[in-house]
């Protein structure tokens, strides 16, 4: 089945679950709603003609700087390996609440990349079995990949080769002070 074929047939069997569909640069690519993402995602677990049965990839992305609704989006790469294609389905999300079904319970290795999104991102992800932070501490306050992120100036706590190279190294404020 080519991707062109995926996409009609998953426009036909999924109709208005679908916002929109297209191929991209070769990919099968599925536009959806939070809402119907769980509809979607058991579509191309279950259906023989789909038989997607791993997930390659999840991330977040965050368009703040592009004039486009919605802000953010999840994205899963999914694959068939009996079938040998690919499908990305792109999740519109609220910017005020973004959200997304978890699908660990239909593909496993969906635990970690989901846990990862919420952590760098932010994203709720309802019905993760261990939805806690993956990569930051605990502690960390905010999600390091939105872009309206604060960056800011942390004193660098290195202690080994303190004085190699030393007169490269500027304090904050003579970095400050500078120009």
């Amino acid at each position: 089945m080519t991707h062109q074929e995926l996409i009609e047939k998953a426009k036909a069997d999924l109709g208005d679950a679908l916002t929109s569909a297209e191929v991209v640069l070769g990919d099968a690519v599925l536009h959806t709603s939070p809402e119907q993402f769980r509809r979607v995602a058991e579509y191309l677990k279950n259906d023989p003609a789909m038989d997607c049965n791993n997930v390659s990839h999840i991330t977040g992305v965050d368009y703040l700087e592009q004039d486009r609704e919605p802000r953010f989006e999840a994205v899963y790469e999914i694959h068939s390996l009996t079938k040998n294609h690919t499908v990305r389905v792109r999740v519109g999300l609220d910017e005020d609440e973004p959200s997304v079904p978890s699908v660990t319970d239909l593909w496993s290795g969906a635990d970690f990349a989901e846990r990862e999104m919420f952590d760098m991102y932010g994203f709720d992800v309802p019905g993760h079995p261990n939805l806690k932070r993956l990569i930051m501490p605990d502690d960390w306050e905010g999600n390091p990949m939105l872009k309206d992120y604060p960056l800011v100036w942390e004193d660098i706590a290195f202690s080994h080769n303190a004085d190699h190279k030393s007169e490269l190294v500027q304090t904050k404020a003579e970095y400050e002070t500078e120009d």
